[in-house]
C-alpha cells in the first residue's frame, strides 16, 4: 500500500495541447447504421462528442512538446532549473530511444537533466506525479517537468466500435517543484496485474514479435471480428485489445473502495474536498463512481470527454485545463482529489490543493513549417542505413 504525504511540493503549472482536426460521432452515422437515434443515445451514455485526431506525421512528443513550451515560458521557468523530465505515454516516438531525451534535447533542457519514459496508461499521470512529488521533496530535484500524451487514432481501426469512439490524441505538460510551505500532497497507488488483459495491445512487443518472415497474411496480421463486427489484430491497424465490460467492472467495484480509503488515511472525507476529480473514461463510468464515494450532488466534471475523447493518461490534466478554465473558472480548489484508472490494470489518487496552480486554456496544435512527413523520414533512414 505505498501511501504518501510529502510537504513542500506544489504543482506549479498544466498545460494542454489538442490536435486541431477532430471526428465527431455525427459524422459516423454510417457505423450506427445511419440511425441517428442510435447514435444519440449511445453519446448520452459514454459522454461522448468529439474526438480529437492528430494529422499524420504528429507524434504525441510533438504535442507535449508544444504543451512544455507553452508552460516554460508562462511560468517564467529557468531551463536549468528542471532536474527530471518524463514522458508518460504508450506511443513513444521510437522503441529506442526514449521519447524524453528526444524532448530534453527539444526544449533545450540541461545535460544534467535526467529523462524517462513510463508507459503506464490512464493511471500513468498521477503515479509519475506521486514519483515527481518524491524527487522535489528530498531535494533530488527542485522541479521536475512531467509530459503525458498519447496518439492512439493513429493505430486504431475507424470500423472498431469499442475502441475507436473513444480514445483521442493529445500531449500535456505539469510542472512540479520544491516549495516551502505548500500544501501537503498525499498518494494512494494500487494495482492487479493479473488482470493486464482487459486492456492490452497485446502484440508487437517481446512477448509476441512480428517475425521476420511474417506477411500481411500471416496470423499474427490476421484481422479477426468479434461478434459485433469489430476488427481486432496482433499487428497493423487495429492493434488495442480492450475488454469494456471487465474494464467497467473492474472500475465500478475498485476505485471507489480505493477513493473512500484515500480520504480515511488522509483524515478527511467525500464533504472536506472541493472536487474529485475522476479519469474521464466513460460518462456512466464516472456517475457511478460518484454515487458510490458520496459525490453524487457534486459530480466530477466530465466536459473533456465530450469534445475531446478519453485521452488516457492525459485526461486528467487535459481535464484540469479545460474545466478550471471553463465553467469551472471561479470554483474553489484548495482541496481536490485526482484519481486514475486503467491499463495494468493500474489505479492511483493524488489529494492536493489547486489553489495557486496555473491552469492554462487548452490549444491546438500548430506544426512547425516544414516539418519532415513519414517518406521523408524514411528517405532520411535509407540514407544513413546505407552510410
Amino acid at each position: 500500500m505505498p501511501f504518501s504525504i510529502f510537504s513542500d511540493v506544489a504543482l506549479t503549472a498544466v498545460a494542454a495541447v489538442l490536435p486541431a482536426g477532430g471526428v465527431s460521432l455525427a459524422d459516423e452515422l454510417d457505423y450506427f447504421d445511419g440511425d441517428r437515434e442510435r447514435m444519440e443515445r449511445y453519446r448520452q451514455a459514454g459522454g461522448l462528442g468529439t474526438r480529437r485526431i492528430a494529422p499524420p506525421g504528429t507524434t504525441a512528443s510533438d504535442l507535449c512538446i508544444q504543451a512544455a513550451r507553452r508552460l516554460l515560458e508562462h511560468t517564467g521557468t529557468d531551463k536549468k532549473e528542471i532536474g527530471a523530465l518524463f514522458f508518460v505515454s504508450l506511443s513513444p516516438d521510437y522503441q529506442l530511444p526514449a521519447s524524453s531525451a528526444i524532448q530534453q534535447h527539444a526544449l533545450g533542457l540541461s545535460a544534467d537533466c535526467a529523462v524517462m519514459d513510463m508507459n503506464l496508461g490512464c493511471a500513468g499521470f498521477v503515479s509519475a506525479l506521486w514519483i515527481a512529488a518524491g524527487l522535489t521533496n528530498s531535494r533530488a530535484c527542485d522541479k521536475v517537468l512531467l509530459l503525458t500524451g498519447d496518439t492512439p487514432a493513429g493505430f486504431t481501426d475507424p470500423a472498431n466500435r469499442v475502441i475507436a469512439p473513444i480514445f483521442g490524441d493529445s500531449g500535456t505538460a505539469a510542472l512540479v517543484e520544491y516549495r516551502k510551505g505548500a500544501a501537503d500532497m498525499s498518494f494512494l497507488i494500487g494495482t492487479d496485474g493479473g488482470k493486464f488483459e482487459n486492456l492490452v495491445i497485446p502484440g508487437g512487443g517481446a512477448r509476441i514479435p512480428q517475425l521476420r518472415e511474417e506477411g500481411p497474411d500471416s496470423p499474427f496480421n490476421r484481422i479477426v471480428k468479434d461478434a459485433g463486427g469489430n476488427p481486432c489484430t496482433l499487428g497493423g491497424y487495429c492493434r488495442i485489445w480492450m475488454d469494456g465490460m471487465g474494464i467497467y467492472a473492474f472500475a465500478a467495484s475498485v476505485i471507489p473502495p480505493h477513493i473512500r480509503r484515500h480520504l480515511s488515511l488522509a483524515g478527511t472525507e467525500a464533504g472536506g474536498l472541493d472536487r474529485l476529480l475522476l479519469h474521464p473514461a466513460n460518462k456512466l463510468l464516472v456517475d457511478v463512481i460518484a454515487k458510490k464515494t458520496g459525490f453524487a450532488s457534486n459530480p466530477p466534471p466530465c466536459e473533456s470527454l465530450a469534445e475531446y475523447g478519453n485521452l488516457g493518461g492525459a485526461s486528467i490534466p487535459a481535464l484540469l485545463c479545460r474545466h478550471y478554465t471553463g465553467k469551472g473558472r471561479d470554483e474553489k480548489r484548495e482541496k481536490c482529489l485526482l484519481c486514475g484508472f486503467g491499463a495494468g490494470l493500474a489505479w492511483s489518487s493524488c489529494l492536493l490543493s489547486l489553489k495557486d496552480t496555473l491552469l492554462l486554456e487548452p490549444q491546438d496544435y500548430a506544426a512547425p513549417e516544414n516539418t519532415p512527413n513519414r517518406n521523408a523520414y524514411i528517405a532520411h533512414w535509407h540514407k544513413k542505413f546505407a552510410g
